[in-house]
C-alpha cells in the first residue's frame, strides 16, 4: 500500500503554530515601521510650514499672520457651514472647507501653503475617525454633514495671535523671538482630552496653551522658570492646549508619546505634551 504524501494532521498544526510564531514576531516590527513612516512623512508636512512662515515674514517685515486667521479668511461661517452648529471649532473635520478642494476660503498664511502636499499627519487621520474628545465636537460634531478630518496642525497662538487675551504673552515680529530654536510656530494637536492636563483637543486653528492670567500664575509658581511650566497634576495643572502626543505613545495612553513642531528656525522635531508652554513661550 502507497503511503500518503500529505500533512498529518499534528504536522499541520506544528505549521500553524510556526507561522503563527513567525506572525508574533513580525507584526510588532511591521507596526513600528509603519509608525516610522508615517511621522517621517508628518515632519515633511511641517517642514513645508516652516517654509510658508519664513516667506510670510520675510514678505511683511518680520510679522506673524495672525494665528486665528492661518488657514482661513473670516472666523464667521461661510455659507457651505450654515447648517453646522459651531462651524468655527469643526472646521478641521469638516469636509466642505477643505482648502485643498475649496482655496476660495483660505486666509492670511494659505497661498504660502498652497504647495504642500498635506495639512494632516496620516497617524492622526487613522486615529480621528469619530472619536474626538473635544467638548466642541462632542456637543456639535453630530451637525458635520461630511465628517473628514483634514488638518491637525496649529498655530502657536503666542506668535502672532489677535487674541486679546495674551496681549503680555504674545509677539507680533519674528524679531520679538528670543530664541527661534526652541519656539515652534505649527505644532500638532491631539483630539484627546486628558482633564488633568488639557481642557481642549483639537478644535480650532492655533495652540494656546492658557492667558496671560494662567501664564503669570505659572510662572510665578515655578519661580519665574518657564522651562519647569509643565502641564498636569504635579505641576502647574490644566492648559487649554498641549502637544499631541499619539506618535510612540506607550499602549493604553494616547498622550503620552510625543508630537511633531515645526520650530521658528526652520527645524522639525517631536517633544512630549509636557514641554508645551516652553516651545510655544516666544520670550
Amino acid at each position: 500500500m502507497r503511503k500518503s504524501s500529505g500533512f498529518t494532521l499534528i504536522e499541520l498544526l506544528v505549521v500553524i503554530a510556526v507561522i503563527a510564531l513567525l506572525l508574533s514576531i513580525l507584526m510588532p516590527a511591521l507596526s513600528k515601521a509603519k509608525d516610522l513612516a508615517m511621522g517621517a512623512a508628518c515632519k515633511g508636512n511641517l517642514k513645508n510650514y516652516t517654509f510658508a512662515i519664513a516667506m510670510y515674514c520675510d514678505d511683511y517685515d518680520g510679522k506673524f499672520p495672525q494665528a486665528e486667521r492661518c488657514y482661513f479668511s473670516q472666523l464667521n461661517a461661510y455659507p457651505v457651514e450654515s447648517s453646522v452648529s459651531d462651524p468655527l471649532h469643526l472646521r478641521w473635520c469638516n469636509g466642505d472647507v477643505d482648502l485643498k478642494s475649496h482655496p476660495e476660503y483660505g486666509g492670511q498664511l494659505f497661498s504660502y501653503l498652497m504647495d504642500a502636499k498635506s495639512f494632516i499627519c496620516p497617524a492622526f487621520k487613522r486615529l480621528a475617525v469619530r472619536n474626538s474628545d473635544d467638548q466642541f465636537f462632542q456637543a456639535y460634531g453630530s451637525s458635520i454633514r461630511n465628517y473628514e478630518p483634514w488638518y491637525n496642525y496649529t498655530m502657536n497662538a503666542y506668535v502672532g495671535s489677535d487674541n486679546s487675551g495674551i496681549r503680555e504673552t504674545r509677539v507680533l515680529n519674528i524679531s520679538e523671538v528670543r530664541k527661534p530654536a526652541t519656539t515652534f510656530s505649527f505644532t500638532e494637536e491631539s483630539s484627546y482630552v486628558d482633564t488633568e492636563y488639557n481642557a481642549s483637543g483639537l478644535n480650532d486653528t492655533f495652540m494656546i496653551p492658557g492667558d496671560d492670567t494662567m501664564v503669570q500664575g505659572w510662572l510665578s509658581q515655578v519661580g519665574g522658570n518657564p522651562m519647569l511650566v509643565e502641564p498636569g497634576p504635579d505641576s502647574v495643572g490644566q492648559f487649554y492646549d498641549v502637544i499631541a502626543g499619539f506618535h510612540h505613545a506607550p499602549t493604553g495612553n494616547k498622550l503620552g508619546g510625543r508630537g511633531n513642531c515645526a520650530f521658528i528656525d526652520g527645524h522639525v522635531d517631536s517633544h512630549y505634551r509636557r514641554e508645551t508652554f516652553y516651545l510655544a513661550w516666544p520670550k
